[in-house]
């Protein structure tokens, strides 16, 4: 009889440290849920383990408007720094490497620029493949229209060189509606990334609820959106763009990457950053000592990786699970 009741004392003292240690586990929950890391409705939904993945913005200013060399081989040094500093996912603003409007100048058309389409495409490839990270760049594509010879695009590279998302601006802007064919319904769709559900948006296609509302819908949990945008006074608008896509569902992050300086007739104003689920700006350009002025930005970001995975047989899930 005395065994019998040690044993009751011991399966007591067992549950009793298992629940301290739930307890613990959830304060810690919270505390990270205060402080802006993620929500707790972010884990609901997406029901799985995160890690930290180091991200990077590069707030660009395009050199040579009339021609694509000098700022590839510019942009292409920034990514490298960024993947030295252990960037993960790199992100570059819309029309990365050339003007964003005005069909013609200086005897170069738009379409003569988005001739370069295929040639960067392969470059950038492979230079995420060499580093091994995630890139996301901006650029124009021929559309075959004789009317709107252009797409303006956002091309998502994995790790492997692979293009694993493209976007076509579906909603071009006043400045660019000229020449710029839209894209449709198909480039609302969410993709997989290593980082779990994917979606990107480019500049004016953010400034509209409903195509930030069709990604959040499908369970996004992170939101590219790049940017040549002239905000309006103050630091730019980068991270205000994606702003209400993490707000609207609370499960997503946002990237948004925006291009800084004079690019034709429009002053791009910069304001880069990053924003957490639920609306929680982590850090951006012009906010908190961080100048507004071409520079990479950097934030941790908890998402589901695939280059790791949780060993679900540890001690503190089978203490959880009993």
């Amino acid at each position: 009889m005395k065994e019998k009741n040690n044993n009751n004392v011991s399966l007591f003292q067992f549950r009793a440290c298992r629940r301290s240690l739930i307890f613990a586990v959830l304060t810690v929950t919270f505390s990270l849920y205060a402080s802006g890391l993620f929500t707790s409705a972010a884990l609901a939904a997406q029901a799985t383990v995160r890690w930290p993945v180091l991200a990077a913005i590069i707030q660009y200013r395009v050199k040579q408007l009339n021609a694509v060399g000098i700022d590839a081989d510019r942009v292409e040094t920034f990514i490298r720094q960024a993947a030295a500093n252990g960037a993960k996912i790199v992100v570059t603003p819309e029309t990365t490497f050339y003007r964003f409007s005005v069909w013609t100048q200086n005897g170069v058309t738009q379409l003569d620029l988005a001739n370069n389409y295929n040639s960067l495409v392969n470059r950038f490839s492979n230079l995420s493949k060499e580093l091994g990270i995630s890139l996301v760049i901006g650029l124009r594509k021929p559309s075959g229209d004789p009317i709107l010879p252009t797409y303006n695009v956002a091309i998502f590279f994995g790790p492997d060189g692979n293009i694993l998302g493209t976007h076509r601006k579906v909603i071009p802007a006043t400045n660019e509606t000229a020449f710029t064919m839209s894209g449709d319904q198909s480039d609302l769709k969410v993709f997989m990334t290593p980082y779990g559900k994917t979606g990107m948006l480019i500049c004016r296609d953010m400034d509209d609820y409903w195509p930030s509302q069709a990604l959040v819908s499908q369970g996004m949990g992170l939101l590219i959106g790049i940017s040549a945008d002239p905000g309006v006074g103050g630091p730019g608008r980068g991270w205000q763009k994606v702003y209400p896509a993490c707000a609207q569902g609370g499960i997503c992050y946002g990237i948004g990457a925006n291009q800084i300086g004079t690019n034709i007739d429009d002053k791009t104003n910069g304001g880069s950053g990053f924003v957490a689920p639920g609306g929680h700006r982590l850090s951006a350009a012009g906010f908190n000592g961080v100048p507004n002025d071409e520079r990479i930005l950097y934030e941790t970001l908890y998402l589901p990786d695939a280059n790791h995975v949780a060993d679900l047989s540890g001690p503190l899930f089978l203490l959880l699970r009993h």
